[in-house]
């Protein structure tokens, strides 16, 4: 009697909702024609995106189409699915020497994390000093990580003052998610080495 219930209950929602009754995998990969002129870059780079979990046979040809579009970015999933991310790294390099700001921050991201590339902390201490002294309409949250990227980076090289400065930026900042705990702790670090 039990399951009869549960194969109504079931039947019901699957009546009551039909956008639920198309399989998962077509609603996080939609069939699309690649051909199709009507595709916007905004799509083709989301196919792009979702073709690494999704479609792995495709991402190429869909990241290809999103990088003739304009989309450069899509150059970084080729490199994840490949394993060679020199064409990503060459282009950000390209247009950080252009000094056009999300490149730099890409670039100073790419050396804080040695994706693609050997880790170098000092290069990528001074991109993203670079890229906070450009004007720009970063948001918050953003420029929060990259103070705390920053005081992290600063504990490693031991610049004491440059830690405690990009600490009390996040403490300073705090919405109050409890995001500034770490932060706090790379400040009080930071404190006791000076004092010894």
């Amino acid at each position: 009697m039990m399951n009869v219930k549960l194969i109504f209950l079931a039947i019901c929602i699957g009546l009551a909702f039909p956008s639920y009754s198309k399989p998962l995998s077509n609603q996080l990969w939609p069939a699309l024609d690649i051909e199709d002129p009507q595709l916007t870059r905004n799509t083709v780079m989301r196919q792009c995106q979702r073709s690494l979990k999704y479609a792995p046979k495709e991402l190429e040809a869909w990241c290809e189409k999103a990088y003739k579009m304009g989309a450069w970015e899509a150059l970084l999933y080729i490199g994840y699915h490949t394993g060679d991310g020199s064409r990503y790294v060459n282009e950000v390099k390209r247009r950080a020497a252009k000094k056009e700001h999300i490149a730099i921050r890409k670039l100073a991201w790419l050396n804080y994390n040695g994706i693609f590339i050997e880790t170098n902390l000092a290069e990528a201490a001074r991109l993203y000093d670079i890229f906070l002294a450009q004007e720009s309409d970063t948001s918050g949250f953003m420029l929060r990580s990259i103070h705390y990227n920053l005081a992290k980076i600063y504990t490693t090289l031991e610049d004491w003052p440059r830690v405690i400065e990009h600490s009390q930026y996040v403490i300073d900042q705090s919405v109050g998610d409890g995001s500034d705990a770490l932060a706090k702790d790379l400040k009080a670090k930071a404190l006791s080495k000076l004092s010894n």
